[in-house]
Parts: structure tokens; C-alpha cells; sequence
């Protein structure tokens, strides 16, 4: 077999791409950020299953510490109600306590709410705005996505122009999709329902106890449709895999360490870097860490010409927040929202890096 020259090396790898996807990503099809998800997903929780409602409602006033009702859940820091509830999770446990091994019945009932309010405003496939069908359109196959999103905004845009894509390491010819906090449509361990094995939702295992792992997680597709939720209670069948913010995330992303196993791997074939919408917070030290460990493989490549990290950010302390990447060089700031201007940019840089 005739090894091929540099030139066709060099522009096999100048075609693929990683894409690293923050909540910002979703915003113009509608999706929720961090507070505005959190009010409205404590709404639908209070409507639809008071009793824990009541119970995860005082512990967000014992967060800020307020003897009176509140109103408005936006007023409780995300992060700190999250960290809060492991605090309760660790009490219970060390006195026995313990719902399941997947949490307390609080952090369980909160993360089923988020996912049911994520999947309630996630676009059908008839109502997706064109950013996104234009941006699954420009994929292809050795493209490597790292979204840091529970929903499933892409993997609807990709199934709507007709595009495969996986969630593990497999050789598979589909796009990478490593979805390293947990989606919606995501669960730890066989489906069952108060212990009794149930697979209504036709789950699928992903592969990963095949490697280093000891826990499955399932996915199933029927939940990218929200009629399906309706049919669902908490604390059941559909039990959602989310790695919530605050300081239990390091215990959480264990679960799914498969996906954080040396990232580096996604850079080895791969030529240009793009950064949508990441909010990269001071504390949130283990996507600081991702990056700070992985620099070396983006900035340097092994040889080919010409590679470049845009991040495509709106927030005005985008430039201090990334500053520790963009100080390396070979990366551009493009402070704006992201737009079919950015995709054309994608594009032009496939072909003419």
C-alpha cells in the first residue's frame, strides 16, 4: 500500500474538526440558561410533585438563608443549591438514609425537572431555527463534538438532515457526540422501577463497561420527543443522568469519566478548534482543568500548518475568562452570539484553513 504524501495528510486532518459546545450554544432556539432553568423547572416541580418540592424549596431558603417564602428561585444561586443537596445527600447516607446509589430523592426529583423543562423547550424537528440545521448540515464524520449541555438540541438538528452521530468511542462512521455533564435522554444503570427491572423506553447501553468502568449508562431516543415525558413520574424508569453544578460535580462525573479519559485523543486527528458559548466560570475548576491539561495538544500539533481555537462567546468577560488561551496565541476571540456567519466561517476554514 502507497503511504500517503504530506499534502494528503495535511488535508485530510485540515477537514476535521472539534467543536466544544456550552450553554450558549442553545440560547437562540429558546433553551433556558443556568437561572432562568432553574426557576422554571422549580415551577413544574411544584406543580407536579409538591411533597420533595417542599422539602428542596427549604433548603434553598437555608441558602441564602431567609426565614421567608420565596418567590422567585432566582434569587438562590444555582451552584449553591446544588452543593447544598449534597451536603443533605452526605447527612442521609452517613445516617443510613440513602434513597438510591444514584443520589437523594431530592437531587434525583430536581435533576428529573430540569430535564423535563429542557426537553418541554427544546425545538421539534418541524420548528428548529435554520443555525442549527445549517450547522448539522456542515458536520461530517471525523468531526468530534464536546457539548458540556444536557439537551438534545443537536441530536435533533443532526437526526433532521439525516446525519448519524454516537456517544462513545466506537469506529463507527457516525459523529462523535461526547456529552461530558450527562444529557436528558441519559441514565446510570439497568432501567428499572422501584427495583424492578422495566426498559419501556427501548434504552441502549453505551458501551462503556467494555473499557474501565463498572457502571452502564443507557440512552434512549424516544426522549427527544417531550410527548413522551408526560407518560413519567420522577424517581422512576426515567431517572436522568445530569452532572449538576456546585461541588458534588467531582463526584458526579465519575459516572461518566469514560468521556474525560484523556480528551486529548480528540485533537489528535482533528485540525481547527471552535468554542461556542462556554461560560468558563472562576470556580469551575474541572473544565478549567480540561483545558489547562489539553492546551498542549491544541497549540501544538504534529506538524500541520495553520491550526486555530475561536471562541465565539457574547459575554463581555469573555476575554479575562479565557484569557489563560487565548495568551498562548493561535486563538481569536470573536465576541458575539453565535450566528450563520460563524458557520460560514466553520466552512471556509474546512477548505481553506
Amino acid at each position: 500500500m502507497t503511504k500517503p504524501d504530506r499534502a494528503t495528510i495535511e488535508l485530510y486532518v485540515k477537514q476535521n474538526r472539534v467543536f466544544i459546545l456550552g450553554a450558549g450554544f442553545s440560547a437562540a432556539a429558546g433553551i433556558p440558561l443556568t437561572q432562568e432553568l432553574l426557576a422554571m423547572a422549580m415551577e413544574k416541580f411544584a406543580s407536579e410533585c409538591p411533597g420533595i418540592y417542599a422539602r428542596v424549596a427549604n433548603y434553598a431558603k437555608e441558602c441564602i438563608s431567609s426565614t421567608e417564602e420565596l418567590h422567585d428561585m432566582r434569587q438562590v444561586s444555582f451552584s449553591d443549591l446544588c452543593t447544598f443537596l449534597e451536603y443533605i445527600e452526605l447527612r442521609e447516607y452517613g445516617g443510613g438514609e440513602r434513597w438510591c446509589d444514584n443520589g437523594s430523592r431530592e437531587k434525583l426529583a430536581l435533576r428529573f425537572y430540569l430535564a423535563k423543562t429542557i426537553a418541554e423547550q427544546t425545538p421539534s424537528p418541524s420548528s428548529l431555527p435554520s443555525l442549527y440545521l445549517e450547522f448539522a448540515k456542515q458536520l461530517h464524520e471525523n468531526d468530534i463534538v464536546l457539548s458540556f449541555n444536557w439537551d438534545c438540541l443537536l441530536e435533533v438538528a443532526l437526526r433532521a438532515v439525516g446525519k448519524r452521530y454516537t456517544y462513545n468511542y466506537s469506529g463507527e462512521e457516525a459523529i462523535k457526540l461526547f456529552k461530558l455533564h450527562g444529557s436528558v435522554n441519559w441514565r446510570l444503570d439497568e432501567p428499572n422501577h422501584f427495583g424492578t427491572p422495566a426498559n419501556s423506553l427501548a434504552w441502549e447501553p453505551m458501551g462503556f463497561t467494555e473499557g474501565i468502568m463498572t457502571k452502564e449508562i443507557y440512552h434512549s431516543e424516544a426522549l427527544l420527543n417531550y410527548s413522551t415525558w408526560h407518560n413519567y413520574p420522577p424517581l422512576g424508569e426515567l431517572d436522568p443522568f445530569l452532572v449538576l453544578p456546585g461541588y458534588g460535580k467531582a463526584f458526579d462525573v465519575r459516572a461518566n469519566a469514560t468521556l474525560w479519559y484523556k480528551p486529548e485523543f480528540a485533537f489528535a486527528t482533528t485540525h481547527d478548534v471552535f468554542i461556542i458559548g462556554l461560560s468558563l466560570a472562576p470556580d469551575d475548576f474541572l473544565l478549567r482543568s480540561l483545558f489547562l491539561s489539553n492546551l498542549p495538544f491544541i497549540n501544538s500539533f504534529s506538524g500541520v500548518r495553520g491550526r486555530r481555537i475561536f471562541i465565539i462567546n457574547p459575554d463581555p468577560q469573555a476575554e479575562s475568562n479565557y484569557d489563560f488561551v487565548l495568551s498562548r496565541g493561535h486563538a481569536d476571540l470573536l465576541n458575539s452570539r453565535f450566528s450563520e456567519e460563524h458557520i460560514n466561517l466553520m466552512i471556509q476554514r474546512k477548505w481553506n484553513p
